[in-house]
């Protein structure tokens, strides 16, 4: 959180929605993702006067929250990414991006608009107020927090709810004003809003305690007697900000590393020790390290079903696991696991715990790391040799733009081949930064997070998506061409459909439906769509012209519109397969024998 001096404003607009957007300013907001709405009219205008916001008057209320998911991520979830909407359509459009902001932890602070206390339904009727809807039962399982603020307690709810966003699991909190509660006048100063955050900080720090330094203190101890030690880098340690005591620990002892998908940036691919992010879409040598281990340590990893392969008591179960986590529901998961044990504790006291192994001797065998780096070696030689094509394919695609990456943050798309096939073979740099909405996956978010991430970063983005996952969120090329962040490249991966789709019909059902132009998805001309939203246009279809164009995107360059005419299909690389019985059972192929 990296706060800023409130405004001093005029005695005449200082109210609770202008103290409540301060509050939110002042824990690292230097953007307020918005659409207008006349019951959301003074947090609007408190938002429009702070000279210490930008105001982003984006497209569609997805859009807001998606884009303020973006931007708490580009801060390595440091600043809190504030969304202010108004009532009943305005709420219930964020829903999707709330989930996928709830699943992937990002700190974001939603400010909603509600009609008048006194009009809010008491009656359990179908619709009561103007544009109300039931926005607590609607929200509250999208969020950390729900609040609807009083005038009477609104300081104390505020300061509870915005520290909610940051302590333990980060994730979104939602506050509702009511419209008379927004405009009530309210004598404050910048040291009141300072006070506030003091507050906050305060309840954040109070969750670490000595408790968690000998927990991951132990942890640490007993991987560092392993003959065959691994460490599982999840996106946790970035969440608590320990990302430098991870890597510490495995290069202060020599030890490999892999991580996990939402994780591939923590540890360059160039790194000694990095050997890649195992799962159902994996490198097989990836897995091949998992599965030799002997002891296994998760840091901050959820190990949701989609990167196990619905295998989760299989993953890496040939060894001893121990799983470090905050959420206790997380932990829940591996409950009875024969050799795996959870340990609640928060990651922030692992710098702590690093510094307490140090000089410590491990038992690890003297060829055990010699072992990973011959599967990496052979792993990536046949990778190459299998994948590298001369059309302008994914795999080419991402080999170019992983070798273009330092510096820079890239925001792709969040579901389908365009995730699939780039994320498994995009290969981050030193000082590169990627993500992407993991969780949920949700088609059409990749345009508006990295929207948001242009805001909360001060380094190029680059934004991959795809074409059908464009059209979910089309509006929102007015927003990048109006607000135009210097450097800013929208790759598009074109294959005129739903490509994962596709192919997954076909391979179960010999044939498609609603995934191609065939078989009834219309995807436009973007040569034609970009130009009329004020877009420079390139259209690319070979490597060849990708390679030529790269050194040309200048960070300091307005936006630019990237269509990649790739191929129709092409291989995601070894991967489970689905299995389908006679009865109809569905399955997947075991991890340990993943192939080509």
């Amino acid at each position: 959180m990296s706060p800023s001096r409130p405004p001093i404003r005029p005695a005449a607009e200082r109210n609770i929605a202008s103290y409540a957007v301060d509050l939110a300013a002042a824990l690292g907001a230097r953007a307020a993702f918005t659409l207008t709405g006349g019951m959301a009219m003074y947090l609007n205008r408190a938002v429009s006067t702070h000279p210490g916001l930008t105001a982003v008057y984006n497209q569609h209320e997805q859009a807001c929250a998606a884009a303020a998911e973006g931007y708490a991520k580009a801060t390595d979830y440091r600043g809190a990414g504030l969304a202010v909407v108004t009532a009943g359509p305005g709420v219930t459009n964020t829903i999707t991006s709330l989930c996928s902001a709830y699943g992937d932890s990002a700190p974001v602070i939603v400010l909603a608009g509600q009609v008048k206390t006194a009009d809010i339904d008491a009656f359990g009727t179908r619709t009561h107020g103007n544009q109300e809807v039931r926005s607590r039962e609607l929200i509250s399982p999208c969020v950390k927090r729900f609040t609807r603020l009083t005038a009477a307690g609104f300081r104390e709810e505020l300061v509870e709810t915005f520290a909610e966003a940051f302590a333990g699991r980060p994730g979104p909190v939602f506050v509702e004003i009511p419209l008379d509660v927004q405009n009530v006048v309210l004598d404050y100063a910048p040291d009141d809003i300072e006070a506030a955050v003091v507050a906050i900080r305060a309840r954040i720090a109070a969750q670490v305690g000595p408790a968690d330094l000998a927990a991951l203190t132990e942890a640490l101890t007993w991987l560092l007697g392993a003959e065959r030690p691994l460490v599982y880098i999840g996106n946790g340690c970035r969440l608590a900000q320990v990302e430098a005591a991870a890597r510490g620990f495995i290069e202060a002892h020599g030890l490999p590393a892999v991580v996990s998908w939402v994780s591939i940036d923590q540890l360059p691919t160039e790194h000694p020790l990095n050997f890649g992010a195992p799962g159902g879409m994996a490198p097989l040598s990836a897995n091949q390290i998992l599965y030799r281990a002997d002891r296994v340590l998760f840091l901050g990893a959820r190990l949701d079903l989609g990167t196990t392969a619905f295998q989760r008591q299989d993953f890496g179960a040939q060894a001893e696991r121990v799983m470090i986590d905050i959420d206790p529901s997380e932990l829940a998961k591996f409950e009875g696991m024969p050799g795996t044990r959870g340990v609640r504790a928060d990651l922030k006291a692992l710098p702590a715990a690093v510094a307490a192994t140090r000089g410590q001797s491990k038992a690890m065998a003297a060829d055990w790391l010699a072992w990973c780096e011959a599967r990496r070696v052979e792993y990536a030689a046949d990778e190459r040799r299998r994948l590298t094509v001369d059309s302008l394919n994914i795999y080419g695609v991402a080999q170019r733009l992983s070798a273009w990456s330092p510096g820079k943050v890239f925001a792709p798309t969040s579901s389908g081949w365009a995730i699939e096939a780039f994320f498994r073979f995009f290969a981050p740099r030193e000082d590169a930064r990627i993500f992407f909405g993991a969780s949920l996956g949700a088609m059409g978010l990749g345009l508006p997070q990295a929207l948001g991430a242009s805001f909360g970063t001060d380094k190029q983005v680059i934004c991959v998506e795809a074409d059908g996952g464009l059209m979910l969120n089309l509006q929102e090329l007015a927003t990048l061409a109006h607000y135009a962040p210097k450097g800013f490249v929208l790759f598009v991966l074109n294959n005129d459909g739903y490509g994962s789709i596709h192919a997954s019909q076909i391979r179960h059902f010999g044939a498609a439906g609603g995934a191609s132009r065939d078989s009834g998805v219309f995807i436009p001309d973007y040569g034609k769509v970009a130009p009329a939203f004020g877009l420079r246009y390139l259209r690319i279809d070979s490597l060849e012209a990708l390679d030529a164009l790269l050194p040309t995107l200048d960070a300091d360059a307005a936006p630019v519109f990237v269509d990649l005419m790739i191929d129709a299909t092409e291989s995601r690389g070894p991967s489970v397969k689905t299995v389908i019985s006679p009865d109809g059972k569905l399955s997947s192929t075991p991890l340990s024998d993943i192939q080509w």
